[in-house]
Protein backbone atom coordinates (compact mmCIF):
# COMPACT_ATOMS: atom_id res chain seq x y z
CA UNK A 1 0.00 0.00 0.00
CA UNK A 2 1.44 3.69 -0.84
CA UNK A 3 2.30 6.06 1.98
CA UNK A 4 0.24 9.12 1.62
CA UNK A 5 2.67 12.26 0.88
CA UNK A 6 1.58 15.27 2.65
CA UNK A 7 3.22 18.33 1.45
CA UNK A 8 4.80 20.93 4.14
CA UNK A 9 5.25 24.53 4.41
CA UNK A 10 8.68 26.00 4.38
CA UNK A 11 7.99 27.48 7.69
CA UNK A 12 7.31 23.95 9.25
CA UNK A 13 10.45 22.65 7.70
CA UNK A 14 12.47 25.13 8.97
CA UNK A 15 10.93 24.05 12.67
CA UNK A 16 11.59 20.89 11.78
CA UNK A 17 14.81 20.58 10.64
CA UNK A 18 16.09 23.34 13.33
CA UNK A 19 14.58 21.15 16.05
CA UNK A 20 15.94 18.05 14.30
CA UNK A 21 19.99 20.00 14.32
CA UNK A 22 19.42 20.91 18.48
CA UNK A 23 18.39 17.24 18.81
CA UNK A 24 21.54 15.86 17.14
CA UNK A 25 23.50 18.49 19.06
CA UNK A 26 22.10 17.58 22.10
CA UNK A 27 22.82 14.10 21.44
CA UNK A 28 26.46 14.34 20.40
CA UNK A 29 27.41 16.77 23.90
CA UNK A 30 26.12 14.02 26.16
CA UNK A 31 28.30 11.19 24.13
CA UNK A 32 30.96 13.33 24.19
CA UNK A 33 30.77 14.72 27.99
CA UNK A 34 32.17 17.50 29.54
CA UNK A 35 35.20 19.37 28.09
CA UNK A 36 38.15 18.88 30.05
CA UNK A 37 40.69 21.57 31.28
CA UNK A 38 43.95 19.80 30.41
CA UNK A 39 44.21 17.00 27.56
CA UNK A 40 48.17 15.52 27.67
CA UNK A 41 48.67 13.21 24.52
CA UNK A 42 49.65 9.64 25.34
CA UNK A 43 51.82 9.35 22.51
CA UNK A 44 53.88 12.30 24.42
CA UNK A 45 55.48 9.27 26.41
CA UNK A 46 55.13 6.36 24.45
CA UNK A 47 51.83 5.26 25.48
CA UNK A 48 51.22 2.34 23.11
CA UNK A 49 48.04 0.30 22.22
CA UNK A 50 46.70 -2.64 24.32
CA UNK A 51 44.31 -5.22 22.92
CA UNK A 52 40.52 -5.30 24.52
CA UNK A 53 40.85 -9.06 25.23
CA UNK A 54 43.68 -8.15 28.25
CA UNK A 55 41.75 -5.21 29.37
CA UNK A 56 38.17 -7.11 29.55
CA UNK A 57 39.88 -9.91 31.27
CA UNK A 58 40.93 -8.29 34.26
CA UNK A 59 44.58 -7.56 33.46
CA UNK A 60 46.16 -4.63 34.81
CA UNK A 61 48.00 -3.26 32.04
CA UNK A 62 48.27 0.14 32.71
CA UNK A 63 47.96 2.48 35.62
CA UNK A 64 46.84 6.33 36.51
CA UNK A 65 47.49 7.71 40.07
CA UNK A 66 48.35 11.61 41.81
CA UNK A 67 51.42 11.70 43.34
CA UNK A 68 50.66 15.29 44.33
CA UNK A 69 47.64 17.77 43.06
CA UNK A 70 50.18 18.80 40.44
CA UNK A 71 51.97 15.22 39.52
CA UNK A 72 50.71 12.16 37.96
CA UNK A 73 52.27 9.09 37.84
CA UNK A 74 51.20 6.60 34.84
CA UNK A 75 52.39 3.52 33.97
CA UNK A 76 51.56 0.86 31.33
CA UNK A 77 52.42 -2.27 29.26
CA UNK A 78 55.10 -1.59 26.47
CA UNK A 79 55.86 -4.01 23.66
CA UNK A 80 59.93 -4.52 24.13
CA UNK A 81 62.19 -7.23 24.23
CA UNK A 82 61.36 -9.58 28.07
CA UNK A 83 64.58 -10.88 29.58
CA UNK A 84 64.98 -14.25 30.10
CA UNK A 85 65.95 -15.10 33.52
CA UNK A 86 67.09 -18.41 35.35
CA UNK A 87 64.52 -20.52 37.00
CA UNK A 88 61.90 -18.69 35.88
CA UNK A 89 59.27 -20.38 36.95
CA UNK A 90 56.68 -22.34 35.08
CA UNK A 91 53.35 -20.36 34.16
CA UNK A 92 54.78 -16.50 34.26
CA UNK A 93 53.45 -14.18 32.10
CA UNK A 94 56.05 -11.22 31.12
CA UNK A 95 55.79 -8.15 30.54
CA UNK A 96 57.63 -5.16 30.50
CA UNK A 97 56.15 -2.25 32.04
CA UNK A 98 57.53 1.84 31.99
CA UNK A 99 56.28 3.89 34.30
CA UNK A 100 56.46 8.24 33.84
CA UNK A 101 56.03 11.47 36.23
CA UNK A 102 54.46 14.00 34.64
CA UNK A 103 54.28 17.78 35.34
CA UNK A 104 51.02 19.25 35.38
CA UNK A 105 49.32 20.98 33.48
CA UNK A 106 52.17 20.79 30.88
CA UNK A 107 52.36 16.85 30.41
CA UNK A 108 56.23 17.38 30.68
CA UNK A 109 57.88 14.32 31.52
CA UNK A 110 60.27 14.97 35.12
CA UNK A 111 60.84 10.87 35.46
CA UNK A 112 60.91 7.56 33.88
CA UNK A 113 61.67 4.07 34.22
CA UNK A 114 60.90 0.56 33.96
CA UNK A 115 59.75 -2.66 35.44
CA UNK A 116 59.94 -6.67 34.52
CA UNK A 117 56.80 -7.59 36.08
CA UNK A 118 55.71 -11.85 36.16
CA UNK A 119 52.12 -11.46 35.77
CA UNK A 120 49.24 -9.94 34.87
CA UNK A 121 47.41 -9.04 38.30
CA UNK A 122 47.65 -5.73 40.20
CA UNK A 123 51.33 -4.06 40.36
CA UNK A 124 50.79 -0.78 41.71
CA UNK A 125 48.66 1.17 45.12
CA UNK A 126 49.08 4.82 45.90
CA UNK A 127 50.40 5.23 49.56
CA UNK A 128 49.53 8.84 49.61
CA UNK A 129 51.87 11.88 50.29
CA UNK A 130 53.82 10.80 46.86
CA UNK A 131 54.79 7.36 48.09
CA UNK A 132 54.02 4.10 46.59
CA UNK A 133 53.59 0.70 46.72
CA UNK A 134 54.85 -1.50 44.17
CA UNK A 135 54.10 -5.40 43.93
CA UNK A 136 56.62 -8.04 41.78
CA UNK A 137 55.47 -11.73 42.28
CA UNK A 138 55.00 -11.90 46.22
CA UNK A 139 57.59 -8.89 47.01
CA UNK A 140 56.21 -5.55 47.72
CA UNK A 141 58.67 -2.38 47.59
CA UNK A 142 58.18 1.56 48.13
CA UNK A 143 58.96 4.31 46.26
CA UNK A 144 58.83 7.85 46.22
CA UNK A 145 59.67 9.42 42.77
CA UNK A 146 58.69 13.36 42.92
CA UNK A 147 60.15 13.45 46.82
CA UNK A 148 63.43 11.70 44.98
CA UNK A 149 63.38 13.97 42.04
CA UNK A 150 66.50 15.66 43.05
CA UNK A 151 68.25 13.05 43.91
CA UNK A 152 68.49 11.38 40.39
CA UNK A 153 66.99 8.24 41.81
CA UNK A 154 63.55 9.23 42.21
CA UNK A 155 62.13 5.49 41.31
CA UNK A 156 64.62 3.97 43.76
CA UNK A 157 62.84 1.40 45.62
CA UNK A 158 62.78 0.37 49.63
CA UNK A 159 61.92 -3.03 51.20
CA UNK A 160 58.65 -3.15 52.43
CA UNK A 161 57.29 -6.64 52.72
CA UNK A 162 58.50 -10.05 51.54
CA UNK A 163 57.26 -13.46 51.61
CA UNK A 164 58.62 -16.83 50.32
CA UNK A 165 55.99 -19.82 51.95
CA UNK A 166 52.68 -17.97 51.00
CA UNK A 167 51.58 -15.74 47.69
CA UNK A 168 49.40 -12.90 47.78
CA UNK A 169 45.37 -12.84 47.36
CA UNK A 170 44.79 -9.40 48.07
CA UNK A 171 45.97 -5.67 49.40
CA UNK A 172 43.79 -3.94 50.58
CA UNK A 173 43.87 0.15 51.77
CA UNK A 174 41.50 2.40 53.23
CA UNK A 175 40.60 5.55 51.85
CA UNK A 176 42.83 7.68 54.49
CA UNK A 177 46.05 5.59 53.51
CA UNK A 178 47.25 4.38 56.98
CA UNK A 179 45.76 0.67 57.04
CA UNK A 180 47.42 -1.90 54.75
CA UNK A 181 45.29 -5.35 54.86
CA UNK A 182 47.48 -8.42 53.29
CA UNK A 183 45.59 -11.53 52.77
CA UNK A 184 47.50 -14.70 51.83
CA UNK A 185 47.25 -18.29 50.79
CA UNK A 186 49.65 -21.33 51.46
CA UNK A 187 52.08 -21.72 48.49
CA UNK A 188 51.65 -24.99 46.78
CA UNK A 189 54.32 -27.44 45.80
CA UNK A 190 55.09 -27.04 41.96
CA UNK A 191 54.37 -30.69 41.91
CA UNK A 192 51.16 -30.26 43.08
CA UNK A 193 48.12 -30.07 41.35
CA UNK A 194 46.05 -26.61 42.01
CA UNK A 195 43.60 -26.94 44.96
CA UNK A 196 40.12 -26.16 43.41
CA UNK A 197 39.19 -25.12 46.68
CA UNK A 198 41.77 -22.15 47.51
CA UNK A 199 40.64 -20.94 43.64
CA UNK A 200 40.31 -17.44 43.30
CA UNK A 201 36.93 -17.66 41.20
CA UNK A 202 35.10 -17.77 44.41
CA UNK A 203 33.97 -18.63 48.08
CA UNK A 204 36.23 -21.52 49.51
CA UNK A 205 33.69 -24.71 49.68
CA UNK A 206 35.34 -27.65 51.30
CA UNK A 207 33.35 -28.47 54.69
CA UNK A 208 37.06 -29.39 56.76
CA UNK A 209 39.42 -26.65 56.10
CA UNK A 210 43.61 -27.02 56.14
CA UNK A 211 46.17 -24.76 56.17
CA UNK A 212 46.27 -24.82 52.61
CA UNK A 213 43.64 -23.55 51.74
CA UNK A 214 43.08 -20.69 55.02
CA UNK A 215 43.54 -17.28 54.04
CA UNK A 216 45.96 -15.45 56.45
CA UNK A 217 45.17 -11.56 56.89
CA UNK A 218 47.67 -9.15 58.24
CA UNK A 219 46.82 -5.75 59.25
CA UNK A 220 49.33 -3.02 59.26
CA UNK A 221 49.65 0.59 60.52
CA UNK A 222 51.24 2.56 57.69
CA UNK A 223 52.50 6.10 58.14
CA UNK A 224 54.18 7.41 54.71
CA UNK A 225 56.70 10.55 55.42
CA UNK A 226 56.19 13.69 53.16
CA UNK A 227 60.00 13.76 52.90
CA UNK A 228 60.35 10.65 50.52
CA UNK A 229 61.64 8.74 53.72
CA UNK A 230 60.97 5.25 54.59
CA UNK A 231 56.94 4.48 55.25
CA UNK A 232 56.64 3.59 58.86
CA UNK A 233 54.44 0.45 59.06
CA UNK A 234 53.43 -1.34 62.54
CA UNK A 235 52.40 -4.22 62.31
CA UNK A 236 48.46 -4.56 63.61
CA UNK A 237 47.37 -8.45 63.86
CA UNK A 238 46.62 -11.14 62.19
CA UNK A 239 43.63 -13.69 61.74
CA UNK A 240 42.47 -16.37 59.42
CA UNK A 241 39.78 -16.73 57.38
CA UNK A 242 37.92 -18.76 55.45
CA UNK A 243 37.76 -16.66 51.96
CA UNK A 244 39.74 -13.81 50.34
CA UNK A 245 37.66 -10.32 49.97
CA UNK A 246 37.10 -6.99 51.19
CA UNK A 247 37.28 -5.91 54.67
CA UNK A 248 35.29 -2.94 56.29
CA UNK A 249 38.09 -1.64 58.50
CA UNK A 250 39.49 1.58 59.47
CA UNK A 251 42.47 1.97 62.00
CA UNK A 252 39.64 3.13 64.77
CA UNK A 253 37.42 -0.31 64.00
CA UNK A 254 35.00 -2.40 61.44
CA UNK A 255 31.68 -2.40 60.40
CA UNK A 256 29.52 -5.85 61.00
CA UNK A 257 25.81 -5.86 59.09
CA UNK A 258 23.24 -6.79 61.06
CA UNK A 259 20.33 -8.31 59.83
CA UNK A 260 17.53 -7.52 61.38
CA UNK A 261 14.86 -9.74 59.27
CA UNK A 262 12.00 -8.92 56.59
CA UNK A 263 15.22 -7.48 54.58
CA UNK A 264 15.82 -5.08 56.91
CA UNK A 265 19.26 -4.25 57.89
CA UNK A 266 21.51 -1.79 60.34
CA UNK A 267 25.22 -1.45 60.49
CA UNK A 268 27.60 -1.24 63.73
CA UNK A 269 30.80 -0.52 64.42
CA UNK A 270 33.10 -1.90 66.58
CA UNK A 271 36.32 -0.56 67.79
CA UNK A 272 39.33 -2.89 68.40
CA UNK A 273 38.83 -1.44 72.20
CA UNK A 274 36.04 -3.29 72.49
CA UNK A 275 32.81 -0.59 72.03
CA UNK A 276 29.95 -0.78 69.85
CA UNK A 277 27.98 2.12 68.20
CA UNK A 278 24.99 1.26 66.74
CA UNK A 279 24.84 2.90 63.36
CA UNK A 280 21.74 3.73 60.91
CA UNK A 281 19.31 0.62 59.34
CA UNK A 282 19.26 0.00 55.52
CA UNK A 283 16.50 -1.75 53.70
CA UNK A 284 18.09 -4.28 51.20
CA UNK A 285 17.01 -7.16 49.55
CA UNK A 286 20.08 -9.05 49.96
CA UNK A 287 23.05 -8.42 52.12
CA UNK A 288 24.34 -4.59 51.81
CA UNK A 289 27.75 -4.21 51.06
CA UNK A 290 29.57 -1.55 53.74
CA UNK A 291 32.70 0.33 52.45
CA UNK A 292 34.81 3.48 54.32
CA UNK A 293 35.19 6.21 52.00
CA UNK A 294 36.69 7.85 54.95
CA UNK A 295 37.50 7.56 58.81
CA UNK A 296 33.89 9.44 59.43
CA UNK A 297 31.67 8.23 55.91
CA UNK A 298 30.79 5.40 54.77
CA UNK A 299 28.59 3.81 51.50
CA UNK A 300 26.59 0.73 51.47
CA UNK A 301 25.51 -0.59 48.01
CA UNK A 302 22.24 -3.20 48.85
CA UNK A 303 19.30 -4.29 46.01
CA UNK A 304 15.85 -3.38 45.68
CA UNK A 305 13.47 -6.34 44.64
CA UNK A 306 16.06 -8.35 43.43
CA UNK A 307 19.97 -9.62 43.65
CA UNK A 308 21.36 -6.96 41.64
CA UNK A 309 23.40 -4.44 43.94
CA UNK A 310 21.89 -1.42 42.34
CA UNK A 311 20.79 0.74 45.54
CA UNK A 312 23.97 3.39 47.12
CA UNK A 313 23.36 5.08 50.43
CA UNK A 314 25.70 6.98 51.98
CA UNK A 315 26.26 6.52 56.05
CA UNK A 316 27.97 8.78 58.73
CA UNK A 317 29.37 7.78 62.48
CA UNK A 318 26.46 9.60 64.24
CA UNK A 319 24.04 6.85 63.10
CA UNK A 320 22.95 8.86 59.69
CA UNK A 321 21.75 7.59 56.33
CA UNK A 322 22.53 11.04 54.45
CA UNK A 323 20.78 9.85 50.80
CA UNK A 324 20.31 7.01 48.86
CA UNK A 325 19.87 6.30 45.44
CA UNK A 326 20.00 4.25 42.60
CA UNK A 327 22.80 2.89 40.28
CA UNK A 328 21.48 2.40 36.31
CA UNK A 329 22.15 -0.35 33.63
CA UNK A 330 23.49 -3.62 34.52
CA UNK A 331 26.97 -2.95 35.20
CA UNK A 332 30.20 -5.59 36.30
CA UNK A 333 33.34 -4.85 37.97
CA UNK A 334 32.63 -1.42 40.14
CA UNK A 335 36.19 0.57 41.49
CA UNK A 336 36.60 3.37 43.58
CA UNK A 337 38.94 6.49 44.66
CA UNK A 338 38.76 8.45 47.48
CA UNK A 339 39.67 12.32 48.17
CA UNK A 340 38.52 12.22 51.98
CA UNK A 341 40.43 15.62 52.67
CA UNK A 342 37.31 17.05 50.42
CA UNK A 343 34.53 14.43 51.70
CA UNK A 344 34.81 12.66 47.73
CA UNK A 345 35.03 9.57 46.22
CA UNK A 346 34.89 8.37 42.35
CA UNK A 347 33.09 5.02 41.35
CA UNK A 348 33.77 3.61 38.15
CA UNK A 349 31.36 1.20 36.81
CA UNK A 350 31.95 -0.89 33.58
CA UNK A 351 28.28 -0.41 32.10
CA UNK A 352 26.89 -3.46 30.07
CA UNK A 353 24.35 -3.89 26.90
CA UNK A 354 23.17 -7.25 28.44
CA UNK A 355 23.46 -8.40 31.93
CA UNK A 356 26.48 -10.75 32.50
CA UNK A 357 27.12 -13.35 35.21
CA UNK A 358 30.01 -11.87 37.72
CA UNK A 359 33.01 -12.99 37.60
CA UNK A 360 32.80 -14.50 34.31
CA UNK A 361 34.49 -13.58 31.07
CA UNK A 362 33.11 -10.22 29.23
CA UNK A 363 33.70 -9.24 25.06
CA UNK A 364 34.11 -6.05 23.62
CA UNK A 365 30.47 -6.25 22.28
CA UNK A 366 28.89 -6.98 25.83
CA UNK A 367 30.37 -3.35 26.54
CA UNK A 368 28.41 -0.35 26.36
CA UNK A 369 31.17 2.27 28.63
CA UNK A 370 33.02 2.56 31.39
CA UNK A 371 31.19 5.22 33.29
CA UNK A 372 33.30 7.47 36.40
CA UNK A 373 31.13 9.49 38.39
CA UNK A 374 32.95 11.89 41.32
CA UNK A 375 30.07 11.81 44.26
CA UNK A 376 30.04 14.72 47.09
CA UNK A 377 29.82 12.14 50.22
CA UNK A 378 27.85 13.87 52.88
CA UNK A 379 25.04 14.55 50.26
CA UNK A 380 25.52 12.17 47.29
CA UNK A 381 25.54 15.06 44.76
CA UNK A 382 26.85 14.06 41.43
CA UNK A 383 29.81 16.18 40.64
CA UNK A 384 31.02 14.98 37.38
CA UNK A 385 30.15 11.95 35.36
CA UNK A 386 32.59 11.30 32.37
CA UNK A 387 33.86 7.92 30.56
CA UNK A 388 37.20 6.19 30.07
CA UNK A 389 38.49 4.86 27.36
CA UNK A 390 39.78 2.11 26.51
CA UNK A 391 37.23 0.41 29.02
CA UNK A 392 39.81 -1.54 31.91
CA UNK A 393 38.25 -4.11 33.59
CA UNK A 394 40.45 -3.79 36.10
CA UNK A 395 39.65 0.27 36.69
CA UNK A 396 43.23 2.13 37.69
CA UNK A 397 42.36 4.39 34.69
CA UNK A 398 40.77 7.28 36.78
CA UNK A 399 42.12 8.97 39.79
CA UNK A 400 40.81 12.03 42.51
CA UNK A 401 43.44 14.35 43.38
CA UNK A 402 44.56 14.57 46.86
CA UNK A 403 42.17 17.89 47.56
CA UNK A 404 39.47 16.49 45.35
CA UNK A 405 39.57 19.28 43.24
CA UNK A 406 40.05 17.23 40.01
CA UNK A 407 39.71 13.78 38.03
CA UNK A 408 42.28 12.44 35.85
CA UNK A 409 40.70 9.84 33.89
CA UNK A 410 42.35 7.93 30.17
CA UNK A 411 40.07 9.24 27.69
CA UNK A 412 40.16 8.05 23.94
CA UNK A 413 44.16 8.98 22.73
CA UNK A 414 44.79 11.06 26.01
CA UNK A 415 44.81 11.85 29.59
CA UNK A 416 41.75 14.46 30.42
CA UNK A 417 42.06 16.37 33.55
CA UNK A 418 38.63 17.94 34.76
CA UNK A 419 38.25 19.99 37.32
CA UNK A 420 35.49 19.93 39.87
CA UNK A 421 33.35 22.90 42.06
CA UNK A 422 35.09 23.89 44.97
CA UNK A 423 32.94 22.76 48.11
CA UNK A 424 30.10 25.14 49.07
CA UNK A 425 29.45 26.60 52.60
CA UNK A 426 27.19 23.73 53.75
CA UNK A 427 28.95 21.17 51.74
CA UNK A 428 32.16 22.41 53.92
CA UNK A 429 30.10 22.35 56.87
CA UNK A 430 29.20 19.27 56.91
CA UNK A 431 32.48 17.98 56.70
CA UNK A 432 33.89 19.75 59.71
CA UNK A 433 31.04 18.05 61.13
CA UNK A 434 31.55 14.32 59.65
CA UNK A 435 35.61 14.84 60.49
CA UNK A 436 34.57 15.62 64.00
CA UNK A 437 32.21 12.52 64.75
CA UNK A 438 35.04 10.25 63.37
CA UNK A 439 35.95 7.49 66.08
CA UNK A 440 39.53 8.27 67.31
CA UNK A 441 42.09 6.31 65.97
CA UNK A 442 44.03 3.40 68.02
CA UNK A 443 46.79 1.74 68.39
CA UNK A 444 45.21 -1.34 69.84
CA UNK A 445 46.00 -5.08 67.76
CA UNK A 446 43.33 -5.67 65.41
CA UNK A 447 40.91 -8.11 66.46
CA UNK A 448 36.98 -9.03 65.49
CA UNK A 449 34.24 -10.17 67.84
CA UNK A 450 33.88 -13.52 67.79
CA UNK A 451 38.03 -13.27 68.20
CA UNK A 452 39.57 -12.06 71.55
CA UNK A 453 42.53 -9.36 71.25
CA UNK A 454 45.94 -10.43 70.76
CA UNK A 455 47.95 -11.36 73.72
CA UNK A 456 51.60 -11.23 73.89
CA UNK A 457 51.36 -13.38 76.86
CA UNK A 458 49.26 -16.50 75.20
CA UNK A 459 51.18 -19.70 74.83
CA UNK A 460 50.30 -20.78 70.94
CA UNK A 461 48.91 -24.36 70.72
CA UNK A 462 51.49 -26.74 69.78
CA UNK A 463 48.62 -28.04 67.30
CA UNK A 464 45.40 -27.05 66.59
CA UNK A 465 42.78 -29.17 65.56
CA UNK A 466 40.97 -28.62 62.16
CA UNK A 467 38.65 -26.03 62.08
CA UNK A 468 34.86 -26.75 63.18
CA UNK A 469 31.61 -26.91 60.80
CA UNK A 470 30.71 -23.35 60.44
CA UNK A 471 28.01 -21.99 63.25
CA UNK A 472 24.75 -20.68 63.01
CA UNK A 473 25.35 -17.13 61.45
CA UNK A 474 24.33 -14.40 64.09
CA UNK A 475 23.00 -11.42 63.41
CA UNK A 476 26.51 -9.06 63.11
CA UNK A 477 28.05 -10.19 60.59
CA UNK A 478 31.67 -10.05 61.14
CA UNK A 479 34.71 -11.33 58.80
CA UNK A 480 34.89 -14.83 59.46
CA UNK A 481 37.65 -15.82 61.79
CA UNK A 482 39.33 -19.53 62.55
CA UNK A 483 42.15 -20.87 64.65
CA UNK A 484 45.00 -19.86 63.54
CA UNK A 485 48.07 -23.29 63.37
CA UNK A 486 50.70 -20.38 63.19
CA UNK A 487 49.84 -18.25 66.37
CA UNK A 488 53.44 -18.39 67.46
CA UNK A 489 55.16 -17.34 64.25
CA UNK A 490 56.32 -13.29 65.04
CA UNK A 491 54.50 -12.26 61.04
CA UNK A 492 53.28 -13.47 57.74
CA UNK A 493 56.51 -11.07 56.12
CA UNK A 494 60.03 -11.19 56.49
CA UNK A 495 60.84 -7.23 57.01
CA UNK A 496 63.81 -6.90 55.42
CA UNK A 497 64.62 -3.28 56.30
CA UNK A 498 63.74 -4.03 60.15
CA UNK A 499 64.36 -7.19 61.11
CA UNK A 500 63.20 -6.47 64.99
CA UNK A 501 59.45 -6.02 63.73
CA UNK A 502 58.53 -8.57 65.77
CA UNK A 503 54.62 -8.05 67.29
CA UNK A 504 52.21 -10.03 69.17
CA UNK A 505 49.96 -12.71 67.46
CA UNK A 506 46.31 -12.98 68.60
CA UNK A 507 45.66 -15.99 70.72
CA UNK A 508 44.83 -19.28 68.62
CA UNK A 509 41.09 -19.54 69.64
CA UNK A 510 37.33 -21.18 68.18
CA UNK A 511 34.80 -18.07 68.14
CA UNK A 512 31.79 -18.88 70.60
CA UNK A 513 28.70 -19.40 67.76
CA UNK A 514 25.87 -16.74 68.48
CA UNK A 515 22.31 -17.11 69.03
CA UNK A 516 19.61 -15.97 66.38
CA UNK A 517 17.62 -13.63 68.58
CA UNK A 518 14.98 -12.14 66.32
CA UNK A 519 14.23 -11.68 62.74
CA UNK A 520 14.80 -14.22 59.64
CA UNK A 521 17.58 -16.53 59.06
CA UNK A 522 20.31 -13.87 57.59
CA UNK A 523 21.56 -15.31 54.31
CA UNK A 524 25.12 -16.64 54.60
CA UNK A 525 27.78 -13.89 54.20
CA UNK A 526 30.28 -14.63 51.14
CA UNK A 527 33.01 -12.09 51.03
CA UNK A 528 34.21 -10.79 48.07
CA UNK A 529 36.67 -12.26 44.82
CA UNK A 530 40.49 -10.67 45.48
CA UNK A 531 42.02 -8.35 43.08
CA UNK A 532 45.07 -10.40 42.36
CA UNK A 533 45.69 -12.90 39.83
CA UNK A 534 43.42 -11.62 37.03
CA UNK A 535 40.19 -12.93 38.92
CA UNK A 536 38.22 -9.13 37.96
CA UNK A 537 36.11 -8.27 41.24
CA UNK A 538 32.55 -7.96 40.31
CA UNK A 539 31.44 -7.45 44.22
CA UNK A 540 30.96 -3.72 44.82
CA UNK A 541 34.70 -2.46 44.95
CA UNK A 542 37.58 -1.99 47.78
CA UNK A 543 40.15 1.04 47.85
CA UNK A 544 42.86 -1.81 47.07
CA UNK A 545 42.18 -1.06 43.53
CA UNK A 546 42.45 2.67 43.59
CA UNK A 547 41.59 0.16 44.05
CA UNK A 548 40.57 -0.44 46.16
CA UNK A 549 42.59 3.14 44.12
Amino acid sequence: MPVPNHPISALQCLVRCGLAFLLLGTTTGFVRGPEPAVRIPLDSFGFQPIAAQFLLSGSSMFTLHYADDKHLLVTFVVHRLIPRLPDEPEGDQDRVTDAVLLELPTGKVLARTTWHLHDHAQYLWNLGHGHFLLRVRDTLTTFAPLANLSSGQPFAERPFLATTDRRLAALILSPEKDLLIVETLKRMPPESKPDPNASFLGPLTSPRLTERNLVQINFYRIHPRDDGGPVDRIFAGIVQSRNTGDIPATTAGYLAVVDQGRQHWAFDFHTYGGKTNELSPFDSTCAPAPIFVSHSEFIAFGCRNSHNRQQIGGFNMRGEEMWEQGLFGDYVSPSMAFAPASGRFALSRVILRTSAVADQPISADEVSTQAVVVYQTSTGRQLLKVDCSPVQRAGQNFALSPDGMALAVIHGDAIEIHDLPPLTSKEAEALKLAQAAAPPESDLPIHFTNSPPPSSTAAAPQAAPPPPTPPTPAPAAAPAVVPSENANQPALFSQPDDPSLTPAQPKSTTPAPATQTSGDAPPEQHRAPPTLYNQPSDKPPANPKETPQ
